[in-house]
């Protein structure tokens, strides 16, 4: 979604591929969760996160 993490330690989190990643909110992390590589670029050019 695109905002700020003002407490990383509350911050929910995933790890991916041994980087861990912080989310601002459950529903991010799920969609995360999902299907990372579509945010972490690992599909071949498809970026984009949308609620």
């Amino acid at each position: 979604m695109g905002h700020e993490i003002e407490d990383i330690t509350n911050a929910p989190s995933s790890k991916y591929q041994g980087n861990t990643y912080y989310f601002c909110c459950e529903n991010c992390k799920t969609s995360f969760d999902e299907n990372p590589a579509e945010y972490t670029g690992d599909n071949h050019g498809h970026h984009g996160h949308h609620h």
